[in-house]
């Protein structure tokens, strides 16, 4: 006998027809779910770093390819090897971004032995040694680069990089976290317990790193990069600042912190930046989204969500995001496909949770897969985006494509939902068999495995088999620390696992588990409806 398991994505409901004659458990079939799976953000922040959109980490992997192919040992190298680390580092591959920026000091080392007095030279020596984590000796270095040429601003550029740095080492890295206890009795989890001098050194630190970003300005006005990077400092700043006020005791307002992080002179910055590095999509993107957070914020908003109406930001400031989606347009066109793919994927991200111009978003989107079908982010924005539209017989076709160009189990459960919605029910199983074999730990896996064998549970013996299935669950999710059990996934296995029991006719147990439910979620309308359904 074939097993079938489906999996249910956040954007898309199942509703299966069971053939059993009794009313009640017919209706308890129909009401089993099957799990969720979460689609990536399509931005991220990050007070350092700003905003990333969409498919940045594939864009940083084809860098990384390309960058692999060329390098040597050579000591010319050094400047490839420590791109190659930041690359690394910014995936997440620690062992491989260690091993490259330690080349990277080394090539460095060599060079500088020859060169002693080369300031811009000394500048890159000094951020690779603090990206090695040798920071005294970065610091060292750094400040001799700008004793050594003061008009150079690459090298007040990594100064102030590198203070900044170290300031969010002694705020968020080196501090403990302690329980701190409001005026009304409860506890609450303070950001940090700061030690006074560490308060004192990274406030220091951040005024002088201030100083070399408007050093940076003043001897390179045309560059783009120096005023990207005094925005992004003025954030950072704001993060910190805020970060030592929690700890104190006295945390502003969170509308306050927003108003903060995207203030008027940072996004002054980053429109300037924009201005002289025209390509740069991710940079457009993120002054489209500094400007809508920074005007949210002022009118007493935290999130730009489903509810987002642009035409309540000011004039200037629709202007403004119709403007950097026109820059956006004209980068579609570029000869590189990978600058025009990655343009239009940006652009494809504004005209959805802004514009909630869903046919737009997907014709741009189409566009971008062709020019670079490698952006993973913006199939699944395409597979969300055309579920959502209930565009089915497109999903399909577009899923298909997807695996095509990678095999993954993810691939295989995006397709098999596209099934799923057209009601290809063979063809679902087939591909989620294939998911499942390439990740068989998964819970989401396991558990759409046992909720569809409940859901066809006609004869004892698929019952049994959904139950050894339900019970592997529960030894998954026993297995994972408290704080990374999915809550959702939670939830789904106690309403499956409750519906499993009232099949069985343990209506006892079946009625303790969905009430668990119901007790931490008074508003779980499916699990009422199984509550009620049990009453046969």
């Amino acid at each position: 006998m074939r097993v079938t398991f489906v999996f249910y994505c956040l954007l898309l409901a199942l509703s299966l027809q069971a053939a059993t004659p009794e009313v009640g458990k017919d209706k308890l079939r129909r009401l089993v779910k099957l799990p969720g799976i979460s689609f990536q953000a399509e931005w991220t922040f990050d007070p350092e770093t700003g905003f990333t959109l969409g498919s940045n980490g594939d864009d940083k992997a084809s860098q990384i390819k390309t960058l692999r192919k060329d390098l040597q040992s050579d000591p010319t190298d050094a400047d490839g090897y420590l791109r190659l680390g930041t690359l690394y580092a910014e995936l997440g591959d620690r062992g491989n971004a260690a091993s490259a920026r330690s080349k990277a000091v080394q090539l460095f080392r060599k060079r500088v032995d020859l060169q002693p007095e080369d300031a811009l030279l000394l500048a890159k020596f000094g951020r690779a040694l603090q990206a090695a984590g040798k920071t005294e000796e970065a610091e060292s270095v750094l400040r001799h680069a700008i004793r050594t040429d003061p008009k150079e601003w690459k090298c007040w550029l990594a100064m102030g990089r590198f203070l900044d740095a170290e300031s969010r080492h002694d705020i968020s890295d080196r501090a403990k976290p302690v329980a701190a206890t409001k005026s009304n009795g409860r506890s609450s989890g303070g950001p940090a317990n700061l030690a006074p001098d560490r308060v004192a050194l990274a406030q220091k630190r951040l005024a002088e790193a201030g100083d070399c970003f408007d050093q940076a300005v003043t001897n390179a006005p045309a560059e783009a990069e120096v005023y990207l990077r005094r925005g992004l400092h003025r954030t950072l700043r704001s993060s910190l600042l805020n970060d030592i006020l929690e700890a104190s005791g006295e945390p502003k307002p969170e509308i306050e912190v927003l108003t903060d992080y995207f203030s008027p002179e940072t996004l002054a910055d980053l429109k300037q930046a924009s201005r002289l590095s025209t390509k740069d999509y991710q940079l457009i993107g993120n002054v489209a989204l500094f400007e809508i957070y920074s005007m949210n914020a002022r009118n007493g908003k935290k999130e730009l969500g489903e509810g987002f109406d642009w035409t309540t930001l000011p004039d200037a400031s629709q202007r403004s995001i119709r403007q950097a989606m026109t820059q956006l347009e004209d980068l579609a066109l570029d000869p590189d496909p990978k600058v025009a793919a990655g343009a239009l994927e940006v652009l494809s991200i504004l005209q959805g949770p802004v514009l909630h111009e869903t046919n737009s978003r997907l014709v741009n989107l189409r566009r971008a897969l062709v020019l670079d079908p490698s952006r993973e982010q913006a199939w699944e924005m395409l597979a969300g985006t055309l579920a959502r539209a209930e565009q089915y017989e497109e999903l399909l076709s577009t899923c298909e494509s997807h695996l095509k160009q990678k095999d993954s189990a993810r691939g295989h459960i995006l397709l098999a939902k596209a099934y799923e919605r057209l009601k290809q029910w063979d063809n679902a199983e087939d591909q989620t068999i294939a998911a499942v074999r390439q990740t068989p730990n998964d819970l989401t896996a396991n558990l759409s495995l046992a909720a569809l064998l409940v859901k066809r549970s006609n004869d004892a013996s698929v019952l049994g088999e959904a139950n050894g299935w339900l019970s592997r669950c529960d030894q998954i999710i026993a297995g994972l620390p408290t704080p990374q059990r999915p809550r959702q996934l939670v939830i789904d296995f106690t309403l499956t696992r409750s519906v499993y029991f009232a099949l069985a006719d343990d209506i006892d147990s079946a009625r303790r588990w969905v009430k668990t439910v119901i007790d931490s979620d008074q508003e779980n309308e499916l699990a009422k409806e199984i509550l009620a359904a049990m009453g046969y």
